[in-house]
């Protein structure tokens, strides 16, 4: 498993996947690049411990792109908010999930 970001985990290997991930004052910024698959094909799940696993499955299993299965798991080193978590994909496979850090009820 490689290594890519405060101990991301990435899972089977993608490497056509690439993941960025930003730190902001109030929150991440993940940016993953899944070109030829749409909207439906990409899901994004998140957990209160910080990780967010981004799994893509395109409809067309024989596509002539050569586009597989893949799973990527991001471990952030902060808890976050599962609530206000937001993801935008563009249609040239452009992600980008917002995953705001957990507000602490002090």
């Amino acid at each position: 498993m490689e290594s890519c970001y405060h101990g991301c985990q990435c899972g089977l290997p993608a490497n056509w996947v690439k993941i960025n991930v930003r730190e902001t004052k109030d929150c991440f910024e993940v940016y993953a690049l899944v070109p030829g698959l749409l909207w439906e094909e990409v899901q994004v799940q998140s957990d209160p411990a910080g990780r967010l696993v981004i799994t893509g499955q395109p409809e067309q299993l024989d596509n002539p792109w050569g586009i597989v299965a893949f799973k990527k798991v991001i471990s952030l080193p902060s808890r976050i908010d599962l609530l206000c978590t937001s993801t935008i994909m563009s249609l040239h496979g452009r992600l980008l999930v917002v995953v705001p850090f957990e507000q602490s009820n002090i």
